[in-house]
């Protein structure tokens, strides 16, 4: 085992990491870079729904890439060493979610996704175009020192479980290697613990900790952003991007559909926004400065 193992705290704060930090940066951007994924007559949604939908999404997304670097922190404690991301095979660049090395000489490939729901044709794609050219990459490498893992957390949904067994059966037969899995959940523990690397008591422990963080969740993202917290951080976006600000200003349609009453309710934090970007001399502070400005007293 690694010297450093994964607590309570530490699984938390790669959580919060992931899913909710910079999360009212990212909305900025989206909202004056990509305006016309909330913006239009032809959308069933008020602009309040639309945020929460777009934070929703948001979550799921950071949390999937929050479950990939827990798993490699639990490979890290195993004693499994990191091997390159990715690599380049003729033309095509293969990524990798986890490629590394065990303390018994082997090498694990796991292919990680949350949940296993696609439908039959999205979910071939994924085995065929996806996970099985980095098995016969890595194959060509390593021969039988691969173990190579199709990974779903979540044991919930295993909608294409007999597909991707079939697939995995045919690959087994065509490269003569029986280390080809798909697992579910515990399963990758379980598993790992017959190949001596790792322990499926931690697969329990981690549930543990899954269902205590949950707890404190709010049932809703917040989209007032004239809260001290709020404010707190775009002060900080203020400072380190004023053109997201000015960008902001000058992007008719947020204004004109709502989302601004949304956001900021009382014009108050842009009001201590505009202080920010006005107390400094530079010209692209002065430039997003001037165009908040005109935009607040043009109301």
């Amino acid at each position: 085992m690694g010297d450093v193992g994964m607590d309570y705290e530490k699984f938390v704060s790669i959580l919060n990491r992931y899913i909710f930090q910079s999360e009212r940066k990212k909305l900025l951007s989206k909202l004056v870079n990509n305006p016309e994924r909330f913006v239009g007559l032809f959308r069933p949604s008020t602009p309040k729904s639309k945020l929460f939908q777009h934070l929703l999404q948001a979550r799921e997304i950071g949390f999937g890439d929050a479950f990939e670097k827990i798993i490699a922190e639990w490979l890290s404690y195993y004693g499994c060493q990191q091997e390159e991301k990715q690599i380049r095979v003729g033309g095509e660049v293969l990524r990798f979610d986890h490629y590394v090395k065990s303390p018994n000489g082997n090498y694990l490939l796991i292919e990680q996704k949350i949940r296993d729901d696609h439908d039959s044709s999205k979910a071939r794609g994924q085995w065929s175009k996806n996970f099985e050219p980095k098995v016969r990459a890595l194959w060509e490498r390593h021969k039988d020192k691969l173990i190579a893992i199709f990974y779903f957390v979540d044991p919930t949904f295993d909608k294409n479980r007999k597909l991707y067994e079939e697939e995995a059966s045919k690959l087994r037969k065509e490269l003569c290697l029986q280390s080809i899995y798909v697992w579910y959940g515990r399963e990758l523990f379980e598993g790992l613990e017959k190949l001596s690397i790792g322990r499926a008591k931690d697969w329990d422990e981690m549930l543990r900790w899954l269902e205590q963080w949950r707890k404190d969740l709010p049932d809703l993202p917040d989209v007032n952003w004239e809260t001290p917290e709020a404010i707190a951080e775009l002060k900080e976006i203020a400072r380190h991007s004023p053109t997201l600000w000015e960008q902001f200003a000058k992007q008719e349609s947020l204004w004109k559909e709502g989302y601004v009453d949304i956001l900021f309710p009382t014009r108050k934090g842009l009001q201590v926004i505009l202080q920010v970007l006005e107390q400094d001399p530079r010209s692209n502070f002065r430039s997003a400065a001037a165009a908040l400005r005109h935009r607040l007293e043009s109301e």
